[in-house]
């Protein structure tokens, strides 16, 4: 049978968007596409895939990459090797891939942001989408990729037919490694997932007594400040302000970038808001190929003069 297994990013009963970017690879791949998921009921349109295999296992043993290798291996047995085995690029989905890679000998293909169907080539971008590398799988094994998020979703498509229900269970859970707990998320009194209006602030601040100033034009223009990865690694804002793929997901009215490069790891965290503005000195920084509006130009400058007109 020829299909490409999907391994499913699960948490708490909550089936995570980043798998139709897994789904909308395995459509360009033109493989009919079969869904591990832990026996659990997680809501999702089904229809995305061809098949749903469900594992006899609870989340904690599905996310083990000690389990999900055996896992794998009792799934080739019953209905034949895949011909790809397709994560999420999470800092799960990635560690259960290498593992899975190194244990069968598979080729593996991570952080794949594109894919070319008639030379059958793989792309992954390097500094900020400014360099591209073309990727082919070596070897007779099942290519394993890690997909990037919010690179293929919008080739997700619905299938014909409902899918067809599978189960695989019997097979060996280590002991070797076990879950502990899950890590609760520092609670805040702002969610920038539900604002309308978000100015987010990049490494092109500068430093951190610039903050004052961009949170009192973030009252002006009524909107909620966040960051870019680097301004909260330097601890100038709260985690919970971080738009990213390590931060969060956020899906604005309107976003107002400044001093932000466009790492695909902050695209990919806000590309989906419905007006993007983009201020950069930098007029080749890759985060203009997805504003609608922008601006190249010193973002304090830009600041000052936002402030001047909103003050009257």
């Amino acid at each position: 049978m020829s299909y490409a297994l999907i391994v499913a990013e699960a948490r708490r009963g909550i089936f995570e968007e980043r798998n139709l970017d897994s789904i909308g690879i395995c459509t360009l791949l033109g493989r009919e596409t079969a869904m591990l998921l832990p026996d659990k009921q997680y809501s999702f349109n089904e229809k995305l895939v061809d098949s749903i295999i469900r594992v006899k296992a609870d989340e904690e043993v599905f996310l083990n990459p000690l389990n999900m290798a055996a896992i794998i291996g009792k799934v080739s047995e019953t209905r034949g090797r895949p011909d790809f085995i397709v994560f999420t690029h999470s800092s799960s989905g990635a560690e259960s891939a290498a593992y899975t890679a190194g244990l069968f000998g598979f080729p593996i293909i991570t952080d794949v942001s594109g894919y070319d169907k008639e030379r059958g080539v793989f792309f992954k971008s390097y500094y900020s989408d400014k360099l591209f590398g073309e990727f082919k799988a070596a070897g007779d094994g099942a290519p394993i990729l890690t997909v990037r998020s919010g690179s293929f979703k919008e080739f997700a498509a619905e299938k014909a037919a409902a899918p067809r229900e599978e189960v695989v269970e019997g097979f060996p859970v280590s002991d070797s490694r076990t879950f502990v707990e899950y890590v609760e998320e520092e609670k805040t009194d702002i969610d920038i997932t539900k604002a309308d209006f978000l100015l987010s602030v990049g490494r092109g601040l500068g430093n951190k007594d610039e903050i004052p100033s961009y949170e009192e034009l973030a009252g002006l223009l009524k909107a909620v400040i966040s960051g870019s990865r680097p301004v909260i690694d330097k601890m100038w804002l709260p985690k919970a302000r971080q738009v990213g793929t390590s931060g969060k997901t956020v899906k604005p009215k309107v976003y107002l970038a400044m001093g932000i490069s466009g790492a695909f790891q902050h695209i990919a965290g806000m590309k989906d808001a419905d007006c993007i503005i983009a201020v950069n000195k930098d007029a080749e920084a890759p985060i203009f190929q997805y504003a609608h509006y922008g601006i190249v130009g010193d973002m304090h400058k830009v600041r000052d003069a936002l402030k001047g007109i909103l003050k009257g």
